[in-house]
């Protein structure tokens, strides 16, 4: 007789196992713009609580990996249309790019995972230490090797009543809030009900903290004007369509009765000594007639100077002139990370790259109009560090972005999703000048007030209000969130070896 095959049930099991925590990942993109489903954020983040109930370290590794595949899988899949469409680089090796770079962002919530059933006591504290646990790992993934600090929990929380809580805890205190929110649901279902009085008095609480005030008006009122000018990257960096550009801003600004005017990232598509002869003279002569002000994205640097440094910045010109030099630069879109290793490689394969060089330091905030404007420039709104840096002295938060280069994706909803929470942590208004969306005015509140329709040319003129003072994330930060959350791993992890040496204790005598 032939033997009869044994179905390796425990692979099976596990493979199933996997399946659920990537779909799990997956479903947790709905709480992201654009689709802005909240409620999701907790569910999912519930789900793969439920899927570490019985896991091993590698288990638990192993699902927190497919987790975040199916998260970033399905957040992120702009990266591989720009490396290909506008980066040059051949499908393939562009496919194998972005599944690398999934991977590693993936890994870092298996390692979260990882870290959670080897600390937890099967207490009351686990939905607690899971959180803190979740939160680390994305302020890890936000600063290690430059960061990327994308779909943090938090973000799902860009609606009234939790955005409310951004001037005190920052987007790092909302994930944990999130996170702490599901993990403690599972723990009620399963007969725990000192979680279920934690999750009623966590939601009663929200909306009296979400009306604390830090921030006040100051000055006056400013108009302003954001021109939105939806040129394709084809043509913006060919040096014939250069005229052409420019003329398309110059229309649309006539159109525009703002105050100050603010044009997107790189407007202009050549060099800022450039313009020095024509361009910047006829801008000056407008401000001065208009009593207008201007800022505008350009390339700063001397194209016959190869050697010399080249910044994305932001130029100022009016009453007041002045430059805004980009600090955190995009790896692999901005600059190449290890030049003499990359280098020869991409030339072999013929991938162009640009080279930006970034600013250090700290960049004063710009004087605009009767306003001075913090400003950022496109991915740099992802970092709360870098926003409130200009602060207390800015009054107006001004980003500009090109997300032309991501076409029709999510990635540009997600930056404006962004930016909202930016803008509560630091209680002020954001201005978003974007080159084909989201062109949008964004109150203190993190609330969006105004914005242009996507992928299509506009203006959009409105009203924005200075403020002064500082809220608690703007003087602290995210440190008192990780101090008190390393305070309580460390606490869970003394517990958790008190009780093992009680237990060996007890089983000895």
């Amino acid at each position: 007789m032939p033997k009869k095959i044994k179905w390796p049930a425990k692979r099976f099991a596990d493979g199933a196992v996997w399946i659920v925590a990537f779909a799990a990942g997956a479903l947790l993109d709905l709480a992201f713009a654009p689709y802005r489903q909240a409620w999701v954020a907790p569910l999912g983040v519930a789900i793969l609580y439920v899927l570490l109930g019985a896991a091993s370290g590698r288990q638990a590794f192993a699902r927190g990996f497919w987790f975040g595949v199916g998260l970033f899988a399905f957040g992120v899949p702009w990266i591989y249309l720009t490396l290909t469409r506008f980066g040059g680089m051949p499908a393939p090796l562009a496919a194998l790019a972005w599944v690398l770079f999934i991977s590693i962002l993936a890994s870092y919530v298996g390692f979260v995972c990882a870290a959670f059933v080897r600390l937890r006591a099967r207490d009351g504290l686990d939905p607690w230490l899971f959180a803190a646990l979740w939160v680390a790992g994305e302020w890890v993934r936000g600063v290690f090797l430059t960061g990327f600090p994308w779909l943090d929990l938090g973000y799902a929380a860009s609606i009234p009543p939790l955005m409310g809580l951004a001037p005190l805890v920052g987007v790092l205190g909302l994930s944990f809030l999130l996170a702490v929110f599901g993990a403690l649901a599972v723990e009620a279902l399963r007969g725990r009900r000192r979680g279920l009085w934690w999750l009623v008095l966590i939601i009663a609480a929200t909306p009296s903290l979400a009306t604390l005030s830090f921030v006040h008006r100051v000055g006056r009122p400013v108009t302003v004007s954001l021109i939105q000018g939806d040129v394709s990257p084809y043509a913006k960096w060919n040096p014939r369509a250069r005229h052409a550009v420019i003329a398309r801003y110059l229309d649309l600004t006539r159109k525009s009765d703002g105050r100050l005017v603010i044009w997107p990232e790189t407007a202009i598509p050549g060099f800022s000594h450039q313009l020095r002869r024509r361009f910047i003279p006829y801008l000056k002569r407008q401000a001065r007639l208009g009593h207008r002000h201007f800022l505008f994205g350009v390339v700063e640097g001397n194209a016959y100077s190869p050697n010399g440094p080249t910044y994305n910045a932001v130029m100022s010109i009016g009453r007041h002139d002045g430059f805004y030099r980009k600090r955190h630069l995009v790896p692999f879109g901005e600059y190449l990370p290890w030049p003499a290793l990359l280098n020869p490689i991409l030339d072999v394969l013929h991938i162009p790259m640009s080279s930006f060089t970034a600013w250090h330091g700290v960049e004063a905030p710009l004087r605009a109009a009767h306003v001075k404007v913090g400003v950022s420039v496109c991915y740099e709104v992802a970092y709360g560090s870098l926003v409130i840096q200009g602060l207390p002295s800015a009054t107006l938060l001004v980003n500009v972005s090109d997300d032309a280069w991501y076409g029709h994706s999510n990635e540009a909803p997600q930056q404006l999703e962004i930016a909202q929470l930016r803008a509560a942590e630091a209680g002020r208004d954001m201005l978003i000048a974007t080159n084909d969306g989201d062109t949008a005015f964004v109150s203190h509140t993190g609330r969006i007030r105004a914005r242009l329709a996507p992928f299509r040319a506009g203006v959009l003129t409105v009203v924005a209000e200075p403020y002064a003072g500082l809220t608690p994330y703007d003087r602290y930060g995210d440190a008192p969130t990780l101090s008190a959350l390393a305070l309580l791993v460390a606490a869970t992890g003394w517990r958790r070896r008190r009780t093992g040496s009680r237990s060996t204790r007890s089983g000895g005598s």
